[in-house]
């Protein structure tokens, strides 16, 4: 073209391109290597978090204030056994239902034997004295001050009287149906048949509301609320229980139809409890 102003040689062009690569590539040469800014990166993501954990609520994980993710306990803290409890043998009227008990403790080997008001020990001894002389009138006004106290003179497996404290276990874990409810007078008899004249171990893990200790009871190697579930006499009360073995139990007398699995739709006894205090039962 005229003025030398045509297109350039094909060579030509391919050293600009060139040459334009490797201005980019030295430009390029310049910026921070990648592991120096991946570990900038870390380094920022840190601090976010550890900010996050200080401010967010508790059960979230925070990277700043724009992102954060609610934590769930993946399990619950095991309870664990406070003491152990090893009783005199259990009387037929100590069951008030099918998963609670009155049960009598030796108090001369008993941990909290050195907390025996001093009246009830005088009372204890004066009443063995008088049953000995065969004074019984005597004998049943001293035992209403051991009573009222809370202890009480029983006889032990050798027929002795020992003085001895009352406690009002509840079975835990399990529930009964209530003694107006269907299964309720045979959940009781069967506790009872099991328990009475028996010694038990009960492992205490806490109280309720009501003052009773809440344990798993033992009687000769037997879990007694395993029995009353594989008889189909409880449930599984997972409003406060979630082991797994005692709805294991529970399914075994569903899947049989065993006692209170035999009616069509068995009521849970705190459904029946709700509705007694509100008046519709």
């Amino acid at each position: 073209m005229p003025g030398g102003m045509g297109p350039a040689p094909e060579h030509r062009r391919r050293r600009e391109r060139r040459g334009s690569f490797h201005v980019r590539a030295g430009a390029a040469g310049k910026r921070a290597p990648p592991s120096m800014a991946l570990v900038y990166c870390i380094g920022v993501v840190s601090l976010l978090a550890s900010a996050g954990r200080t401010l967010a609520p508790k059960g979230q994980l925070c990277l700043g204030s724009f992102w954060c993710i609610s934590l769930t306990p993946v399990a619950r803290k095991l309870q664990r056994v406070n003491y152990e409890l090893h009783t005199l043998p259990v009387d037929a009227k100590a069951v008030t239902d099918g998963d609670t008990i009155t049960v009598y403790v030796n108090m001369s080997n008993h941990p909290e034997s050195g907390h025996v008001p001093q009246e009830v020990h005088k009372a204890a001894i004066e009443r063995t004295k008088a049953r000995a002389a065969k004074n019984y009138q005597r004998a049943d006004a001293l035992q209403k001050i051991i009573l009222g106290a809370g202890y009480r003179q029983i006889p032990n497996t050798r027929d002795e009287q020992v003085l001895a404290k009352k406690y009002r276990i509840r079975l835990r874990g399990i529930d009964a149906p209530e003694s107006l409810m269907p299964y309720g007078k045979e959940a009781k008899e069967e506790l009872m048949r099991l328990l009475q004249g028996e010694t038990l171990k009960i492992s205490i893990y806490d109280s309720d509301r009501y003052g009773r200790l809440v344990g798993d009871v033992d009687c000769n190697g037997v879990s007694v609320q395993e029995h009353m579930l594989k008889k189909g006499l409880a449930w599984h009360y997972t409003a406060y229980d979630h082991r797994m073995e005692l709805s294991k139990w529970e399914n075994q007398a569903r899947a049989s139809r065993t006692g209170l699995w035999a009616l069509p739709d068995p009521e849970k006894p705190w459904d029946w409890r709700k509705k007694k205090r509100i008046g519709t039962v």
